[in-house]
């Protein structure tokens, strides 16, 4: 049997072994080019929920700035019965869509004070106080919301239920009227 250590051998084992050296670098190097990546994502990621938060906060001073104003008149306030309702619940028979074609993925509004209104009582879009819950923004309807009824969007069942009750509420800025 003839020796295999001839140059040839040892220079193609050593352009192998080169070779293999080679690929490895390669590959840690893109390892770490995904990971540097992956950590670029994260702080983007970041970056925009600090966004959203601040636009929110924005949202809500601007609103309140609307709110005292709205004070300054007085608004009536008027006796209404208040249900919360979840999104995408098959138990009450709701989707993540609403009637203003507003997607309800509570993964985005969570934050959002959401209500259902039967738009020929408050018109869709307004803004009303409901005493004792805050201020909220007409964006839904809903086939039992009917007369002096309002369904407050909640982040789950059991504050849904929690909040069921009669309340004084008042719209502090009507919105727009389907009668109209």
């Amino acid at each position: 049997m003839k020796n295999d250590t001839s140059p040839s051998h040892i220079l193609l084992i050593i352009l192998m072994v080169i070779s293999i050296i080679l690929m490895s670098d390669m590959l840690n190097q893109l390892e770490k080019n995904s990971i540097k990546k992956t950590i670029e994502i994260q702080n983007l990621k970041m970056e925009l929920q600090d966004t959203k938060m601040n636009l929110i906060n924005y949202k809500s001073e601007i609103l309140n700035r609307e709110i005292k104003i709205i004070e300054e008149d007085n608004p009536e306030w008027k006796k209404f019965f208040i249900t919360g309702y979840t999104a995408n619940s098959g138990e009450q028979g709701t989707n993540e869509i609403v009637a203003t074609m507003f997607n309800l993925d509570l993964n985005r509004v969570q934050n959002l004070p959401i209500i259902a209104v039967d738009p020929k009582i408050i018109p869709l879009y307004s803004i009303i106080e409901i005493e004792g819950l805050g201020v909220f923004i007409a964006l839904d309807t809903g086939g039992l919301i009917k007369g002096n009824r309002i369904d407050v969007l909640c982040q789950d069942i059991e504050t849904a239920y929690k909040i069921t009750g009669e309340y004084s509420i008042r719209i502090l800025k009507r919105g727009i009227s389907l009668a109209d």
